[in-house]
């Protein structure tokens, strides 16, 4: 094996990166059962003693006897379920959207100036763009190369939605595609339900698997980050070199100061915005902050609700079925509600695609506001997929439909499991079942067929039927008195019982006699005519 060829080892690259943590290699010293008493002190029997302390002061020449480490107590069932909330995200995906609807229902908003609704829009807009074309396909799926600058605003217009850092966010969906449908799935709705899925995972930290995924995503994209960092100094660097996958420094700072950037597009700059138009600061931080975030993240997390439900109303699956994901229905209304990204199963099945549909007319504002942004220089090396990989999958897709529904229909025993009989056999047994149990054995292309169940309802009588019995009705069923349909073929495959295994012909049936002899009788008569035909031809040439 040694011209086998090596596998790659994660660890050079995590190593390489600076995530080698030197507390992790300490080793602890265990004493097993068996092991007997050393002079330094003894053991206590049926419970290994562990030497935590290996520079103990020792008196006498001899050591303290340990006694067992007492059982941890676990908390009660309230107090466990109190220490699992996330309380960041408590507050900005559960309790400032609550807020925000409750206020929108009981205290109606007043009439506001026509500039700050301008504001709203363009703000609220600015926002998603950041969040499904920045957070989502850029820095999650790296689905192309933009400026340090756009990649800064990308990172605070984002942070405006509270779903968290660009790690944060990042790190929890790439865990979403890795383990989709699973346990390590942090919001799968197969598994935990939909109200976790829409809501849970915001509320609760989630289980331990689930936590285990979203660091090592999150160490793959720093290490991945740092492996190709880029410089935030615009002086030291050329205009290429700033176009960049997620720059490792950004990536840090950001999430270091989250909170703080959060403070600033929620209150510092719908204040400034409110002071600007003329209206009180509680009406700029209320709409431009906790109504614009609440309207942004329910787009966000109704996505990665409702394109996970196998079973959605006219939902399709057009390129895989294998997970959950889907392409909702109505789709002019999906996309509009969901910032174009109702195309879920193609977005799972090419994630690195930085549109998020198969048609260029598909509804995308992120996929137009990339175009714009490469035709001003700031992005490059868009990832498109080939369009015969997605009809690759598409056809597959639809293959493995028409296999499923084929699977459930009945299209007789094929023909190489059927048993062999001779025609001396088969003539001898269609006499005998015809004689005593009124079953019709017919012999049609080499396969003897039973037909005993269609023969009230042949459309030619059942004469035609009766009299096939025992002999071969090929040049019949084939066009000798009917040439039988595709529909005719299906219902007579149902109805296989064996295969001829000699090469002796069996009778024909009396219908195929007869139309042979006229067909040979019609062919001698051509004949004649033609020859007829050709000597009044040459006697006419003569004259």
């Amino acid at each position: 094996m040694g011209d086998a060829i090596p596998e790659f080892d994660f660890s050079d690259l995590v190593s390489s990166a600076g995530f080698n943590n030197n507390e992790d290699s300490k080793e602890c010293h265990v004493v097993a059962p068996e092991q007997t008493a050393s002079s330094s002190g003894s053991f206590i029997k049926g419970r290994p003693s562990v030497n935590i302390n290996a520079n103990a002061n020792v008196s006498d020449g001899s050591s303290r006897q340990q006694g067992p480490v007492p059982s941890r107590k676990k908390d009660p069932h309230v107090v466990h379920l109190l220490k699992r909330i996330s309380l960041q995200s408590t507050i900005l995906c559960i309790i400032i959207p609550l807020f925000s609807l409750f206020k929108l229902i009981l205290a109606p908003p007043k009439p506001i100036n026509p500039l700050f609704i301008g504001f709203f829009c363009v703000y609220t807009f600015l926002s998603q763009v950041a969040l499904f074309a920045g957070y989502h396909r850029f820095f999650s799926h790296q689905s192309f190369q933009a400026h340090v600058l756009l990649q800064l605003v990308y990172s605070v217009f984002g942070g405006s939605v509270g779903l968290g850092s660009v790690l944060q966010f990042a790190s929890q969906h790439m865990a979403h595609h890795r383990h989709q449908d699973t346990e390590r799935d942090p919001h799968s709705f197969s598994v935990y339900g939909c109200l976790f899925s829409l809501w849970g995972h915001r509320f609760f930290l989630g289980n331990r698997k689930s936590r285990k995924a979203i660091k090592e995503c999150r160490d793959t994209i720093l290490s991945t980050s740092r492996m190709s960092r880029g410089k935030l100094s615009t002086t030291a660097a050329s205009p290429d070199e700033l176009i960049q996958p997620p720059n490792y420094e950004l990536l840090v700072m950001q999430d270091k100061y989250y909170v703080k950037l959060l403070i600033l597009t929620i209150v510092v700059i719908p204040c400034l915005v409110a002071r600007y138009c003329g209206v009180p600061y509680w009406t700029g931080i209320y709409y431009l902050g906790f109504v614009k975030m609440s309207i942004i993240q329910q787009q966000w997390l109704l996505l990665g609700t409702l394109a996970h439900i196998r079973n959605f109303p006219l939902a399709t699956q057009p390129f895989s079925s294998i997970r959950s994901a889907i392409n909702l229905p109505l789709s002019c209304l999906f996309q509009f509600l969901l910032f174009g990204e109702a195309k879920h199963n193609f977005h799972h099945e090419f994630p690195s695609d930085f549109t998020n549909g198969s048609r260029w007319y598909h509804w995308d504002p992120a996929k137009w506001t990339i175009y714009l942004c490469q035709s001003l220089g700031l992005v490059n090396h868009l990832h498109v997929t080939d369009p015969q990989q997605s009809l690759k999958c598409f056809i597959q897709q639809q293959q493995k439909l028409l296999d499923e529904e084929h699977s459930k229909l009945k299209w007789g025993v094929s023909i190489d499991r059927l048993p062999s009989m001779t025609s001396n056999q088969f003539v001898k047994l269609a006499i005998e079942q015809f004689a005593e149990n009124k079953r019709a054995l017919v012999v049609i292309e080499g396969i003897v067929h039973d037909v005993t169940p269609f023969i009230h309802d042949h459309p030619g009588g059942t004469a035609l039927v009766q009299l096939s019995v025992g002999k071969d009705a090929t040049h019949a069923f084939n066009g000798a008195v009917y040439f039988h349909s595709k529909a005719a073929r299906n219902l007579l495959a149902t109805m296989r019982i064996a295969k001829l295994s000699s090469s002796e012909r069996v009778q024909n049936t009396v219908w195929e006699r007869r139309m042979l002899k006229d067909s040979r009788d019609q062919q001698r008569r051509n004949n004649r005519q033609i020859t007829y035909t050709q000597k009044n031809h040459y006697a006419a040439g003569a004259a």
